[in-house]
């Protein structure tokens, strides 16, 4: 098989997992890491990760075991092993700060159910990423346990009881919100979800479900999205994907990559971007003890080491240089407030800087007033029919399709 044949493995694991508990201060972020080759790592490079384990008398490479001394016995052998075979590695970390403000955001001014959030507030990205910022200054901290309970509690009627009491709490804190038109916007969303709170879709009965507002699920998504970028940037297919066992999140991570992979391939465009769906397709996931995968030791300690760096924490030489073949060698998703951040202002920076020229600023305001027009139509039609705006064109779709003449 040529070299250019040759398909991609990861190995993952991940660190800062609280479960349920998002509000950690010892644990403020969650990272999953992988470790990527060409070739399969475990059948290759066993005995060369066990005589490195050897030389430190343990069985098994742990980070947060062996700690920055015993990695720095063996990080030469471990640094030059990484360039022998020329790895790769992938960093997704999940601000669980901002993982809750993205959350909150969404569930309450999604405009397919809220009324009174103007389509472009939720839809176009620029406008979503600001709004959920300044909204986040309105979250304290038990408004935030208040709002993350409400999401993971299996009772129906006890989630929907919590979400006006989220909603007056959020509008009393809108004065935190830095400038009058964002708090205008966020307090009549706020108000409306308030008051119709049958619309907002907080609530679902299968945990399997509600695990999907955890940072594992995010940052796991994450990951199969730059698994997905460095299969085609490379043009090698990922063959299969060997995960530490987290007995919790299994089902969900086996179901989430099963959806995915087999995903058609088709690209969609919606609200002026493009998307598609798959994610390595054709590839396996089999979840492992690490015991069994060296891949999985090597990435368990380049991404303890990670954590710590990023902990600002002092590296000793010889691990440093580890991290530095990682970062050199590798990339980052950073969805946390400092990450998305730097990559809005290297999306839309020069667009928002731009003055816009009469004829643009006229053609603005004028859509802003169509916008405009059709969220009080959207929120007096709510007031008539009681149907979600989601709900709109398949309530449509039925009503045509009973009134169309049955045939003899």
């Amino acid at each position: 098989m040529g070299q250019s044949k040759i398909p991609l493995y990861a190995y993952v694991d991940e660190t800062g997992n609280t479960g349920n508990n998002v509000f950690d201060e010892n644990q403020p972020d969650f990272v999953t890491g992988a470790l990527i080759t060409r070739g399969d790592f475990d059948r290759a490079h066993a005995s060369a990760v066990a005589d490195i384990a050897k030389k430190i008398g343990v069985a098994n490479l742990h980070g947060g075991e062996l700690g920055l001394g015993r990695i720095d016995a063996i990080a030469d052998d471990l640094l030059s092993l990484l360039n022998r075979i020329r790895a790769n590695f992938f960093f997704a970390r999940v601000e669980k700060k901002y993982l809750l403000a993205t959350k909150v955001f969404d569930s309450l001014f999604d405009s397919g159910e809220n009324a009174a959030v103007g389509w472009h507030h939720y839809n176009l990205r620029p406008f979503r990423i600001i709004l959920a910022f300044k909204l986040s200054t309105a979250i304290d901290e038990e408004t935030g346990r208040l709002f993350w309970e409400c999401i993971l509690e299996p009772n129906e009627k006890k989630a929907y009881e919590m979400l006006p009491r989220i909603c007056a709490r959020l509008h009393g804190n809108l004065l935190n919100v830095p400038d009058a038109r964002s708090r205008e916007i966020l307090g009549e969303g706020l108000d409306w979800a308030r008051a119709n709170p049958e619309s907002i879709q907080i609530h679902t009965d299968r945990k399997i479900a509600r695990q999907g507002h955890l940072p594992n699920f995010v940052a796991f998504l994450n990951l199969l999205h730059g698994l997905e970028q460095y299969s085609k940037d490379r043009g090698k297919k990922v063959a299969r994907i060997s995960h530490d066992r987290q007995s919790e999140f299994e089902p969900i991570l086996k179901q989430w990559h099963e959806l995915l992979s087999n995903a058609p391939p088709e690209e969609f465009n919606w609200a002026g971007e493009t998307h598609t769906v798959q994610r390595v397709s054709g590839s396996q996931f089999e979840v492992k003890e690490d015991q069994s995968s060296p891949g999985i030791q090597i990435v368990d300690v380049v991404l303890w080491l990670y954590s710590q760096f990023r902990k600002g924490r002092e590296i000793p030489e010889k691990c440093m240089l580890i991290v530095e073949y990682a970062l050199s060698n590798g990339w980052e998703n950073d969805f946390s407030f400092a990450g998305v951040e730097r990559q809005y202002i290297s999306t839309f920076g020069d667009i928002l800087a731009k003055p816009l020229n009469p004829q643009q600023e006229a053609a603005a305001r004028a859509l802003m007033a169509e916008m405009e027009a059709g969220r009080h139509e959207s929120m007096t039609q709510y007031k008539r029919d009681r149907i979600p705006p989601f709900m709109r064109s398949v309530s449509r779709a039925v009503e045509a399709a009973s009134e169309e003449p049955k045939a003899e």
